[in-house]
Protein backbone atom coordinates (compact mmCIF):
# COMPACT_ATOMS: atom_id res chain seq x y z
CA UNK A 1 0.00 0.00 0.00
CA UNK A 2 1.43 3.28 -1.01
CA UNK A 3 1.81 5.94 1.64
CA UNK A 4 -0.35 9.35 -0.08
CA UNK A 5 1.52 12.45 1.22
CA UNK A 6 -0.71 15.57 0.41
CA UNK A 7 1.36 18.50 -0.44
CA UNK A 8 0.67 21.34 1.81
CA UNK A 9 3.45 24.00 0.56
CA UNK A 10 2.18 27.84 1.14
CA UNK A 11 2.49 30.92 -1.78
CA UNK A 12 0.92 33.41 -3.02
CA UNK A 13 -0.74 31.32 -6.10
CA UNK A 14 -3.05 33.94 -7.34
CA UNK A 15 -1.09 36.90 -7.33
CA UNK A 16 1.96 34.34 -9.17
CA UNK A 17 -0.72 33.31 -11.56
CA UNK A 18 -2.30 36.82 -12.39
CA UNK A 19 1.45 37.69 -12.86
CA UNK A 20 2.79 34.72 -15.28
CA UNK A 21 -0.78 34.38 -16.71
CA UNK A 22 -1.17 30.71 -15.94
CA UNK A 23 -3.48 28.73 -13.84
CA UNK A 24 -3.32 28.96 -9.65
CA UNK A 25 -2.67 25.14 -9.69
CA UNK A 26 -0.21 25.33 -12.51
CA UNK A 27 1.32 27.93 -9.93
CA UNK A 28 0.61 25.30 -7.07
CA UNK A 29 2.60 22.29 -8.62
CA UNK A 30 5.58 24.72 -9.46
CA UNK A 31 5.81 25.79 -5.91
CA UNK A 32 5.49 21.74 -5.13
CA UNK A 33 8.71 21.16 -7.33
CA UNK A 34 10.94 23.69 -5.44
CA UNK A 35 10.13 26.93 -7.21
CA UNK A 36 9.92 29.65 -4.93
CA UNK A 37 11.08 33.23 -6.60
CA UNK A 38 8.35 34.27 -9.81
CA UNK A 39 11.33 34.31 -11.69
CA UNK A 40 12.35 30.95 -11.05
CA UNK A 41 8.73 29.87 -12.57
CA UNK A 42 9.20 32.12 -15.33
CA UNK A 43 12.47 30.40 -16.88
CA UNK A 44 10.85 26.96 -15.90
CA UNK A 45 8.12 27.44 -18.32
CA UNK A 46 10.89 29.52 -20.95
CA UNK A 47 11.34 27.34 -24.08
CA UNK A 48 14.75 28.43 -24.90
CA UNK A 49 16.79 25.00 -25.37
CA UNK A 50 20.63 27.16 -25.94
CA UNK A 51 21.65 26.39 -22.58
CA UNK A 52 22.15 22.61 -23.77
CA UNK A 53 25.13 23.89 -26.30
CA UNK A 54 27.01 25.05 -23.44
CA UNK A 55 30.22 23.72 -22.35
CA UNK A 56 32.50 25.68 -20.53
CA UNK A 57 33.47 24.35 -17.30
CA UNK A 58 33.35 20.76 -18.48
CA UNK A 59 36.27 18.79 -17.20
CA UNK A 60 39.33 18.78 -20.12
CA UNK A 61 36.79 20.22 -22.64
CA UNK A 62 40.27 22.27 -24.19
CA UNK A 63 42.25 19.12 -24.19
CA UNK A 64 39.95 16.94 -25.72
CA UNK A 65 39.91 19.65 -28.51
CA UNK A 66 42.88 20.01 -29.03
CA UNK A 67 43.50 16.02 -29.34
CA UNK A 68 40.80 15.81 -32.00
CA UNK A 69 42.52 19.10 -33.84
CA UNK A 70 45.82 17.05 -33.91
CA UNK A 71 44.18 13.63 -34.67
CA UNK A 72 43.14 15.54 -37.68
CA UNK A 73 46.40 17.54 -38.57
CA UNK A 74 47.82 14.10 -38.37
CA UNK A 75 45.26 12.73 -40.87
CA UNK A 76 44.95 9.56 -38.12
CA UNK A 77 42.17 7.02 -38.87
CA UNK A 78 39.05 7.67 -36.09
CA UNK A 79 37.25 5.18 -34.25
CA UNK A 80 34.02 6.60 -32.11
CA UNK A 81 33.30 3.31 -29.32
CA UNK A 82 30.21 3.44 -28.04
CA UNK A 83 27.68 1.84 -25.92
CA UNK A 84 24.08 -0.33 -26.52
CA UNK A 85 21.61 0.98 -25.24
CA UNK A 86 19.71 4.29 -26.17
CA UNK A 87 22.17 6.70 -25.01
CA UNK A 88 24.84 5.58 -26.41
CA UNK A 89 23.65 4.62 -30.00
CA UNK A 90 22.56 8.69 -30.09
CA UNK A 91 26.24 9.54 -28.41
CA UNK A 92 27.35 7.53 -31.21
CA UNK A 93 25.47 9.07 -33.97
CA UNK A 94 26.07 12.75 -32.58
CA UNK A 95 29.93 12.38 -32.83
CA UNK A 96 29.86 10.35 -35.85
CA UNK A 97 27.90 12.93 -37.90
CA UNK A 98 30.16 15.77 -35.97
CA UNK A 99 33.43 14.45 -36.54
CA UNK A 100 32.75 13.28 -40.39
CA UNK A 101 31.37 17.02 -40.64
CA UNK A 102 34.59 18.42 -39.40
CA UNK A 103 36.39 16.48 -42.28
CA UNK A 104 38.19 13.78 -40.54
CA UNK A 105 38.09 9.84 -41.56
CA UNK A 106 35.91 8.37 -38.75
CA UNK A 107 33.89 4.76 -38.40
CA UNK A 108 32.40 3.63 -35.40
CA UNK A 109 32.29 0.39 -33.07
CA UNK A 110 29.65 -0.40 -30.25
CA UNK A 111 30.10 -3.41 -27.78
CA UNK A 112 28.03 -6.64 -28.54
CA UNK A 113 26.08 -6.62 -25.16
CA UNK A 114 26.74 -10.89 -25.36
CA UNK A 115 30.33 -10.91 -26.35
CA UNK A 116 31.74 -7.98 -25.35
CA UNK A 117 29.29 -6.62 -22.59
CA UNK A 118 29.62 -2.99 -21.55
CA UNK A 119 31.88 -0.70 -23.20
CA UNK A 120 35.49 -0.32 -24.71
CA UNK A 121 37.72 -3.66 -23.75
CA UNK A 122 40.68 -4.67 -25.12
CA UNK A 123 39.29 -7.36 -27.67
CA UNK A 124 38.08 -3.86 -29.23
CA UNK A 125 41.05 -1.69 -28.67
CA UNK A 126 43.24 -5.03 -30.34
CA UNK A 127 40.52 -4.71 -33.77
CA UNK A 128 41.61 -0.69 -33.69
CA UNK A 129 45.21 -1.73 -33.68
CA UNK A 130 44.84 -4.71 -36.15
CA UNK A 131 42.93 -1.81 -38.79
CA UNK A 132 45.13 1.04 -37.88
CA UNK A 133 43.15 3.23 -36.09
CA UNK A 134 45.52 6.10 -34.74
CA UNK A 135 42.38 7.89 -32.39
CA UNK A 136 39.68 6.55 -30.69
CA UNK A 137 37.12 8.89 -28.72
CA UNK A 138 34.47 6.58 -26.64
CA UNK A 139 31.17 8.23 -25.79
CA UNK A 140 28.46 7.06 -22.89
CA UNK A 141 31.38 4.93 -21.51
CA UNK A 142 35.11 4.37 -21.02
CA UNK A 143 35.64 6.71 -17.46
CA UNK A 144 35.57 2.82 -15.92
CA UNK A 145 37.74 0.80 -18.49
CA UNK A 146 41.63 0.94 -17.09
CA UNK A 147 42.73 -1.74 -18.87
CA UNK A 148 40.92 -1.20 -22.35
CA UNK A 149 42.31 2.68 -22.79
CA UNK A 150 45.93 2.11 -21.34
CA UNK A 151 46.38 -0.76 -23.75
CA UNK A 152 45.07 1.93 -26.83
CA UNK A 153 47.70 4.22 -25.17
CA UNK A 154 50.42 2.26 -24.92
CA UNK A 155 49.90 0.78 -28.53
CA UNK A 156 50.39 4.44 -29.46
CA UNK A 157 46.23 5.36 -30.05
CA UNK A 158 45.32 8.86 -28.66
CA UNK A 159 42.27 8.61 -26.89
CA UNK A 160 39.44 10.70 -25.68
CA UNK A 161 36.59 9.40 -22.91
CA UNK A 162 33.87 11.31 -23.23
CA UNK A 163 31.28 9.60 -20.64
CA UNK A 164 28.87 10.62 -17.77
CA UNK A 165 28.56 7.37 -15.33
CA UNK A 166 29.38 7.22 -11.71
CA UNK A 167 33.23 7.67 -11.17
CA UNK A 168 35.23 4.83 -9.21
CA UNK A 169 38.80 5.72 -8.85
CA UNK A 170 40.27 2.29 -8.53
CA UNK A 171 38.94 2.21 -12.41
CA UNK A 172 39.67 5.15 -14.33
CA UNK A 173 42.21 5.26 -16.48
CA UNK A 174 45.39 6.66 -15.76
CA UNK A 175 47.33 6.70 -18.93
CA UNK A 176 45.16 8.61 -20.97
CA UNK A 177 45.07 12.10 -19.61
CA UNK A 178 41.63 13.36 -21.69
CA UNK A 179 38.70 12.45 -19.57
CA UNK A 180 35.65 14.86 -20.13
CA UNK A 181 33.02 13.46 -17.54
CA UNK A 182 30.66 15.61 -15.56
CA UNK A 183 31.18 13.45 -12.76
CA UNK A 184 34.86 14.22 -12.48
CA UNK A 185 35.75 16.08 -8.85
CA UNK A 186 37.55 19.10 -10.97
CA UNK A 187 33.86 19.61 -12.83
CA UNK A 188 33.11 23.30 -13.02
CA UNK A 189 29.63 22.73 -14.92
CA UNK A 190 26.76 23.60 -13.66
CA UNK A 191 24.70 20.17 -14.03
CA UNK A 192 26.68 17.22 -13.51
CA UNK A 193 23.81 15.11 -14.25
CA UNK A 194 23.85 15.07 -18.33
CA UNK A 195 23.77 11.95 -20.46
CA UNK A 196 26.16 10.43 -22.92
CA UNK A 197 24.78 12.27 -25.99
CA UNK A 198 25.07 15.32 -24.30
CA UNK A 199 28.63 15.49 -22.98
CA UNK A 200 29.69 14.27 -26.64
CA UNK A 201 27.03 17.08 -28.40
CA UNK A 202 28.92 19.65 -26.33
CA UNK A 203 32.36 18.62 -27.09
CA UNK A 204 31.35 19.26 -30.96
CA UNK A 205 30.10 22.57 -29.59
CA UNK A 206 33.51 23.29 -28.31
CA UNK A 207 35.21 21.84 -31.52
CA UNK A 208 32.65 24.26 -33.42
CA UNK A 209 33.05 27.02 -31.96
CA UNK A 210 32.65 29.89 -34.50
CA UNK A 211 32.12 27.27 -37.45
CA UNK A 212 29.19 27.89 -39.42
CA UNK A 213 29.19 24.42 -41.09
CA UNK A 214 27.96 23.45 -37.76
CA UNK A 215 24.93 25.07 -38.17
CA UNK A 216 23.83 22.40 -40.47
CA UNK A 217 23.13 19.62 -38.19
CA UNK A 218 23.14 21.31 -34.52
CA UNK A 219 19.30 20.99 -34.49
CA UNK A 220 19.27 17.21 -35.67
CA UNK A 221 22.25 16.59 -33.38
CA UNK A 222 20.12 17.92 -30.43
CA UNK A 223 17.23 15.75 -31.64
CA UNK A 224 19.48 12.62 -30.43
CA UNK A 225 20.28 14.47 -27.34
CA UNK A 226 17.08 14.92 -26.25
CA UNK A 227 16.33 11.47 -27.05
CA UNK A 228 19.12 10.30 -24.83
CA UNK A 229 18.39 12.52 -22.01
CA UNK A 230 14.73 10.69 -21.72
CA UNK A 231 16.20 6.92 -22.36
CA UNK A 232 18.79 7.46 -20.04
CA UNK A 233 16.61 8.80 -17.05
CA UNK A 234 18.67 12.23 -16.46
CA UNK A 235 16.72 14.43 -14.22
CA UNK A 236 14.51 16.66 -16.11
CA UNK A 237 16.05 19.92 -14.64
CA UNK A 238 17.47 23.19 -16.49
CA UNK A 239 18.95 22.33 -19.90
CA UNK A 240 17.28 18.83 -19.73
CA UNK A 241 14.37 20.13 -19.42
CA UNK A 242 14.49 22.30 -21.72
CA UNK A 243 16.03 20.28 -24.14
CA UNK A 244 13.75 17.83 -23.87
CA UNK A 245 10.50 20.58 -24.32
CA UNK A 246 11.93 21.93 -27.37
CA UNK A 247 12.02 17.38 -28.38
CA UNK A 248 8.55 17.09 -28.15
CA UNK A 249 7.61 19.73 -30.35
CA UNK A 250 9.23 18.17 -33.09
CA UNK A 251 9.30 14.46 -32.18
CA UNK A 252 6.37 14.16 -35.00
CA UNK A 253 8.76 15.50 -37.68
CA UNK A 254 12.24 14.93 -36.55
CA UNK A 255 14.97 16.34 -39.17
CA UNK A 256 16.60 13.05 -39.15
CA UNK A 257 15.15 10.67 -41.70
CA UNK A 258 15.74 7.76 -39.58
CA UNK A 259 14.46 9.09 -36.77
CA UNK A 260 11.53 10.47 -38.57
CA UNK A 261 10.49 6.88 -39.99
CA UNK A 262 10.64 5.18 -36.68
CA UNK A 263 8.04 8.67 -35.19
CA UNK A 264 5.73 7.04 -38.11
CA UNK A 265 5.63 3.42 -37.57
CA UNK A 266 5.93 4.10 -33.46
CA UNK A 267 2.40 6.07 -34.16
CA UNK A 268 3.60 9.18 -32.83
CA UNK A 269 3.30 11.32 -35.98
CA UNK A 270 -0.25 10.69 -36.27
CA UNK A 271 -1.06 11.66 -32.68
CA UNK A 272 -2.85 15.21 -32.01
CA UNK A 273 -1.17 18.07 -29.91
CA UNK A 274 2.04 17.53 -29.06
CA UNK A 275 4.10 14.63 -28.03
CA UNK A 276 4.75 13.93 -24.25
CA UNK A 277 7.85 12.33 -22.92
CA UNK A 278 6.44 8.29 -22.78
CA UNK A 279 6.36 8.53 -26.80
CA UNK A 280 10.42 8.64 -26.21
CA UNK A 281 10.32 6.85 -23.27
CA UNK A 282 7.70 3.99 -24.06
CA UNK A 283 7.45 3.99 -27.87
CA UNK A 284 11.32 5.33 -29.49
CA UNK A 285 13.17 4.52 -26.72
CA UNK A 286 12.32 0.57 -26.69
CA UNK A 287 12.86 0.39 -30.34
CA UNK A 288 16.17 1.96 -30.39
CA UNK A 289 17.58 -0.33 -26.99
CA UNK A 290 15.77 -3.19 -28.78
CA UNK A 291 18.89 -3.36 -31.03
CA UNK A 292 21.46 -4.04 -28.74
CA UNK A 293 19.56 -5.95 -26.46
CA UNK A 294 18.25 -8.61 -28.89
CA UNK A 295 20.07 -8.05 -32.48
CA UNK A 296 23.53 -5.55 -32.88
CA UNK A 297 23.30 -1.66 -31.81
CA UNK A 298 24.88 -0.83 -34.72
CA UNK A 299 21.44 -1.65 -36.83
CA UNK A 300 20.14 1.37 -34.92
CA UNK A 301 23.13 3.27 -36.07
CA UNK A 302 23.40 2.88 -39.37
CA UNK A 303 19.42 3.60 -39.48
CA UNK A 304 20.02 6.94 -38.31
CA UNK A 305 23.28 7.74 -40.57
CA UNK A 306 21.23 6.23 -43.63
CA UNK A 307 20.40 8.33 -46.74
CA UNK A 308 18.64 5.25 -48.31
CA UNK A 309 15.06 5.18 -48.09
CA UNK A 310 14.88 1.32 -48.83
CA UNK A 311 17.13 0.20 -46.34
CA UNK A 312 15.95 2.51 -43.68
CA UNK A 313 12.49 1.42 -44.38
CA UNK A 314 14.10 -2.57 -43.51
CA UNK A 315 15.87 -1.20 -40.42
CA UNK A 316 12.67 0.41 -38.62
CA UNK A 317 11.07 -2.86 -39.91
CA UNK A 318 13.30 -4.84 -37.51
CA UNK A 319 13.90 -2.77 -35.03
CA UNK A 320 10.08 -2.59 -34.62
CA UNK A 321 9.89 -6.09 -34.68
CA UNK A 322 12.24 -6.69 -32.67
CA UNK A 323 10.77 -4.37 -29.67
CA UNK A 324 7.92 -6.28 -30.04
CA UNK A 325 9.82 -9.94 -29.25
CA UNK A 326 11.93 -7.83 -26.51
CA UNK A 327 7.96 -7.49 -24.89
CA UNK A 328 7.22 -11.39 -24.64
CA UNK A 329 10.30 -11.46 -22.88
CA UNK A 330 10.05 -9.23 -20.41
CA UNK A 331 6.60 -10.46 -19.46
CA UNK A 332 8.10 -14.00 -19.27
CA UNK A 333 11.09 -13.47 -17.28
CA UNK A 334 8.95 -10.89 -14.78
CA UNK A 335 6.35 -13.74 -14.57
CA UNK A 336 9.17 -15.67 -13.34
CA UNK A 337 10.98 -13.23 -11.14
CA UNK A 338 7.44 -12.62 -9.08
CA UNK A 339 6.75 -16.24 -8.70
CA UNK A 340 9.94 -16.71 -7.40
CA UNK A 341 9.81 -13.97 -5.03
CA UNK A 342 5.90 -14.72 -3.93
CA UNK A 343 7.57 -18.39 -3.34
CA UNK A 344 10.45 -18.10 -1.46
CA UNK A 345 8.52 -15.48 0.75
CA UNK A 346 5.12 -16.22 1.54
CA UNK A 347 4.92 -14.05 4.51
CA UNK A 348 5.80 -11.15 2.38
CA UNK A 349 9.02 -10.53 4.20
CA UNK A 350 10.97 -9.61 1.63
CA UNK A 351 15.07 -8.83 2.27
CA UNK A 352 16.05 -4.69 1.90
CA UNK A 353 17.47 -5.84 -1.55
CA UNK A 354 15.92 -7.99 -4.16
CA UNK A 355 18.73 -10.32 -5.54
CA UNK A 356 17.59 -12.51 -8.51
CA UNK A 357 18.93 -15.28 -10.47
CA UNK A 358 17.24 -16.12 -13.38
CA UNK A 359 19.19 -18.62 -15.89
CA UNK A 360 16.21 -18.64 -18.44
CA UNK A 361 16.84 -14.61 -18.64
CA UNK A 362 18.21 -13.08 -21.76
CA UNK A 363 20.90 -11.24 -20.36
CA UNK A 364 19.64 -8.06 -22.98
CA UNK A 365 16.64 -7.46 -20.69
CA UNK A 366 17.49 -8.15 -17.04
CA UNK A 367 17.39 -4.50 -16.31
CA UNK A 368 13.84 -4.23 -17.46
CA UNK A 369 12.80 -7.23 -15.60
CA UNK A 370 14.61 -5.61 -12.48
CA UNK A 371 12.75 -2.33 -13.17
CA UNK A 372 9.38 -4.07 -13.30
CA UNK A 373 9.86 -6.40 -9.98
CA UNK A 374 11.50 -3.07 -7.97
CA UNK A 375 8.10 -1.51 -9.36
CA UNK A 376 6.07 -4.51 -8.24
CA UNK A 377 7.47 -4.80 -4.90
CA UNK A 378 9.16 -1.61 -4.11
CA UNK A 379 12.76 -2.50 -3.26
CA UNK A 380 16.03 -1.90 -5.06
CA UNK A 381 16.58 -5.14 -7.48
CA UNK A 382 19.28 -6.78 -9.11
CA UNK A 383 18.73 -9.66 -11.68
CA UNK A 384 20.95 -11.91 -12.98
CA UNK A 385 21.01 -14.18 -15.77
CA UNK A 386 24.20 -16.93 -17.18
CA UNK A 387 26.89 -15.10 -20.06
CA UNK A 388 30.52 -15.80 -21.20
CA UNK A 389 31.71 -13.84 -18.09
CA UNK A 390 30.11 -16.11 -15.44
CA UNK A 391 27.04 -14.38 -14.58
CA UNK A 392 25.99 -10.81 -15.66
CA UNK A 393 23.06 -8.48 -14.14
CA UNK A 394 21.35 -5.52 -14.34
CA UNK A 395 20.04 -3.26 -11.02
CA UNK A 396 17.24 -0.86 -10.52
CA UNK A 397 16.73 1.18 -7.53
CA UNK A 398 14.26 3.36 -5.51
CA UNK A 399 14.69 7.17 -4.69
CA UNK A 400 15.89 6.37 -0.98
CA UNK A 401 18.79 3.90 -2.36
CA UNK A 402 21.94 4.80 -3.87
CA UNK A 403 22.38 1.12 -6.04
CA UNK A 404 26.25 2.53 -7.58
CA UNK A 405 27.31 3.47 -3.58
CA UNK A 406 26.52 0.45 -2.35
CA UNK A 407 27.16 -1.76 -5.54
CA UNK A 408 31.18 -0.19 -5.14
CA UNK A 409 31.42 -1.66 -1.76
CA UNK A 410 31.41 -4.84 -2.89
CA UNK A 411 33.93 -4.25 -5.39
CA UNK A 412 36.17 -7.11 -4.63
CA UNK A 413 34.38 -9.95 -5.28
CA UNK A 414 32.94 -8.09 -8.84
CA UNK A 415 34.56 -8.42 -12.42
CA UNK A 416 32.90 -5.37 -13.52
CA UNK A 417 30.86 -2.94 -12.72
CA UNK A 418 29.36 0.59 -13.38
CA UNK A 419 26.21 2.96 -13.57
CA UNK A 420 24.20 5.54 -11.84
CA UNK A 421 22.28 6.18 -8.69
CA UNK A 422 19.46 4.61 -10.25
CA UNK A 423 20.84 1.90 -12.26
CA UNK A 424 24.03 -0.59 -12.30
CA UNK A 425 25.28 -3.20 -14.31
CA UNK A 426 27.42 -5.60 -12.80
CA UNK A 427 28.91 -9.34 -13.45
CA UNK A 428 30.58 -11.91 -11.26
CA UNK A 429 31.46 -15.68 -10.74
CA UNK A 430 28.29 -17.28 -10.14
CA UNK A 431 29.33 -18.60 -6.61
CA UNK A 432 29.86 -15.31 -5.45
CA UNK A 433 26.37 -14.65 -5.80
CA UNK A 434 25.15 -15.26 -2.32
CA UNK A 435 27.91 -13.32 -0.88
CA UNK A 436 27.16 -10.12 -3.29
CA UNK A 437 23.44 -11.28 -1.60
CA UNK A 438 24.48 -11.06 1.78
CA UNK A 439 26.55 -8.16 1.65
CA UNK A 440 24.13 -5.71 0.04
CA UNK A 441 21.63 -6.85 3.27
CA UNK A 442 24.37 -5.96 5.26
CA UNK A 443 25.05 -3.28 4.47
CA UNK A 444 21.30 -1.74 4.29
CA UNK A 445 20.15 0.69 6.36
CA UNK A 446 16.86 1.04 4.62
CA UNK A 447 13.95 1.42 7.13
CA UNK A 448 10.13 0.23 6.46
CA UNK A 449 9.25 3.54 5.68
CA UNK A 450 12.01 3.85 3.01
CA UNK A 451 10.04 0.69 1.76
CA UNK A 452 7.20 2.03 1.60
CA UNK A 453 6.46 4.01 -1.99
CA UNK A 454 5.25 7.31 -1.51
CA UNK A 455 2.46 8.60 -3.39
CA UNK A 456 3.11 12.83 -3.71
CA UNK A 457 -0.61 14.79 -4.27
CA UNK A 458 -0.56 18.30 -5.25
CA UNK A 459 -3.46 18.71 -4.23
CA UNK A 460 -7.45 17.81 -3.87
CA UNK A 461 -8.84 18.82 -7.02
CA UNK A 462 -12.71 17.80 -7.94
CA UNK A 463 -13.39 16.98 -11.26
CA UNK A 464 -15.35 20.09 -12.12
CA UNK A 465 -12.48 22.44 -11.65
CA UNK A 466 -10.40 20.05 -14.53
CA UNK A 467 -10.96 22.35 -18.07
CA UNK A 468 -9.48 22.46 -21.23
CA UNK A 469 -7.84 25.59 -20.18
CA UNK A 470 -6.51 24.02 -17.14
CA UNK A 471 -5.01 20.76 -19.10
CA UNK A 472 -3.53 23.13 -21.58
CA UNK A 473 -1.56 25.51 -18.79
CA UNK A 474 -0.27 21.42 -17.19
CA UNK A 475 1.29 20.77 -20.47
CA UNK A 476 3.12 24.13 -20.30
CA UNK A 477 4.66 22.21 -17.25
CA UNK A 478 6.25 19.73 -19.35
CA UNK A 479 8.10 17.80 -20.15
CA UNK A 480 7.61 15.13 -16.99
CA UNK A 481 9.99 12.53 -15.19
CA UNK A 482 12.57 12.37 -12.82
CA UNK A 483 12.82 16.01 -10.49
CA UNK A 484 9.48 16.91 -12.37
CA UNK A 485 6.97 13.83 -11.65
CA UNK A 486 3.50 14.10 -13.43
CA UNK A 487 1.04 16.47 -11.16
CA UNK A 488 -1.27 13.87 -9.36
CA UNK A 489 -4.74 15.29 -7.54
CA UNK A 490 -7.23 13.29 -5.40
CA UNK A 491 -11.08 13.46 -4.58
CA UNK A 492 -12.39 11.26 -2.08
CA UNK A 493 -15.90 9.67 -1.52
CA UNK A 494 -16.48 8.64 -5.15
CA UNK A 495 -19.25 6.20 -5.16
CA UNK A 496 -18.41 3.31 -7.26
CA UNK A 497 -21.26 3.12 -9.99
CA UNK A 498 -19.61 -0.17 -12.11
CA UNK A 499 -16.64 -1.32 -14.05
CA UNK A 500 -15.95 -2.87 -17.71
CA UNK A 501 -12.96 -4.13 -18.96
CA UNK A 502 -11.41 -2.82 -22.37
CA UNK A 503 -7.61 -3.58 -24.38
CA UNK A 504 -6.95 -6.94 -26.44
CA UNK A 505 -5.89 -8.37 -22.98
CA UNK A 506 -8.77 -7.52 -20.51
CA UNK A 507 -6.22 -5.65 -18.38
CA UNK A 508 -7.52 -2.00 -18.64
CA UNK A 509 -10.82 -0.56 -16.90
CA UNK A 510 -12.99 1.83 -16.99
CA UNK A 511 -14.05 2.86 -13.86
CA UNK A 512 -17.76 4.99 -13.02
CA UNK A 513 -18.13 7.07 -10.50
CA UNK A 514 -20.26 9.40 -8.80
CA UNK A 515 -18.82 12.46 -6.83
CA UNK A 516 -20.48 14.33 -4.37
CA UNK A 517 -21.61 16.86 -6.85
CA UNK A 518 -23.89 13.93 -8.39
CA UNK A 519 -21.48 14.28 -11.88
CA UNK A 520 -20.92 10.57 -13.33
CA UNK A 521 -17.53 10.05 -15.16
CA UNK A 522 -15.51 7.44 -16.01
CA UNK A 523 -11.83 6.81 -15.26
CA UNK A 524 -9.22 5.03 -16.42
CA UNK A 525 -7.61 2.29 -14.72
CA UNK A 526 -4.26 0.90 -16.54
CA UNK A 527 -3.03 -2.46 -16.59
CA UNK A 528 -4.32 -3.17 -13.28
CA UNK A 529 -7.49 -4.56 -13.66
CA UNK A 530 -7.17 -8.18 -12.01
CA UNK A 531 -5.21 -6.13 -9.45
CA UNK A 532 -8.49 -3.78 -8.98
CA UNK A 533 -10.69 -6.43 -8.74
CA UNK A 534 -8.90 -8.41 -5.73
CA UNK A 535 -8.60 -5.39 -4.31
CA UNK A 536 -12.75 -4.95 -3.91
CA UNK A 537 -13.14 -8.97 -3.55
CA UNK A 538 -10.85 -8.48 -0.13
CA UNK A 539 -13.43 -6.11 1.17
CA UNK A 540 -17.11 -7.08 -0.41
CA UNK A 541 -16.14 -10.32 -1.70
CA UNK A 542 -15.90 -12.62 -4.29
CA UNK A 543 -19.63 -11.84 -5.77
CA UNK A 544 -18.29 -8.44 -6.43
CA UNK A 545 -16.68 -8.78 -9.76
CA UNK A 546 -19.78 -10.13 -11.31
CA UNK A 547 -21.97 -7.15 -9.97
CA UNK A 548 -19.86 -4.30 -11.03
CA UNK A 549 -19.39 -5.64 -14.52
CA UNK A 550 -23.15 -6.11 -14.68
CA UNK A 551 -25.46 -3.13 -16.74
CA UNK A 552 -27.44 -3.15 -13.31
CA UNK A 553 -25.64 0.01 -11.46
CA UNK A 554 -28.18 -0.04 -8.68
CA UNK A 555 -26.97 -3.02 -7.69
CA UNK A 556 -23.64 -1.88 -7.51
CA UNK A 557 -24.46 1.29 -5.90
CA UNK A 558 -26.51 -0.43 -3.21
CA UNK A 559 -22.82 -2.13 -1.88
CA UNK A 560 -22.54 1.66 -1.11
CA UNK A 561 -18.60 1.18 -2.58
CA UNK A 562 -16.86 4.73 -1.71
CA UNK A 563 -13.78 5.55 -3.14
CA UNK A 564 -10.41 7.65 -2.54
CA UNK A 565 -8.34 8.13 -6.01
CA UNK A 566 -5.44 10.02 -7.13
CA UNK A 567 -5.76 10.67 -10.91
CA UNK A 568 -4.30 12.93 -14.02
CA UNK A 569 -6.11 14.60 -16.11
CA UNK A 570 -5.50 14.66 -20.30
CA UNK A 571 -7.22 15.91 -23.43
CA UNK A 572 -8.04 12.92 -25.81
CA UNK A 573 -9.46 13.04 -29.68
CA UNK A 574 -10.54 10.06 -30.45
CA UNK A 575 -12.71 9.81 -34.02
CA UNK A 576 -12.92 13.94 -34.22
CA UNK A 577 -14.21 14.06 -30.73
CA UNK A 578 -12.38 15.98 -27.92
CA UNK A 579 -12.78 15.28 -24.26
CA UNK A 580 -11.12 14.70 -21.29
CA UNK A 581 -9.63 11.42 -19.71
CA UNK A 582 -9.23 11.19 -16.18
CA UNK A 583 -6.12 8.09 -15.76
CA UNK A 584 -6.45 6.46 -12.29
CA UNK A 585 -2.90 6.74 -10.66
CA UNK A 586 -3.84 5.08 -7.16
CA UNK A 587 -6.88 4.16 -5.45
CA UNK A 588 -8.18 3.39 -1.74
CA UNK A 589 -11.48 3.10 0.02
CA UNK A 590 -12.60 6.40 2.12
Amino acid sequence: MKNWILLRKTADYKGISEELGIDPVAVRIMVNRGLTETEEMRDFLDEDSSSCLEYKGLPNIDKAIAAIQKAKELNLKCRVVGDYDADGVCATTVLLKGLRLYGMDCDFCIPNRLLDGYGINESIVSKAIDDNIGFIITCDNGISAKAAVNLAVENGISVVVTDHHTITESEVPDKCDVLVNPQMKENEYPLKEICGAQVALKVLCALFEGDNRFDLIIDELKEFAAIATVTDVMPLVKENRKLVKWMLKRLKNPINPGLKLLSEKCGISERSGNAVCSDIGFRIGPCINAAGRIDVAETCVNLFMSKNEKESDDISDRLLALNEERKELTEKCVSMGIKELLTNYPDNNYPDVIVLYLPDCHVSICGLVAGRIRERFYRPTLVFTDSNDGITGSGRSIDEYNMIENIQKCADILKKFGGHKVACGLSLEKEKLGELNERLNGYSELTEDDLTEKLLIDANMPFGYVSFGLINDLERLEPFGIKNPTPVFALKDLLLVKARRFGNDGNHLIVTVRDNSNEVRDLKLWRRADEFIQFLKEGFGDDISDIIYSENSKAVMERDIRLTISYYPSVNVYRGNTTIDFTVKDYKLT
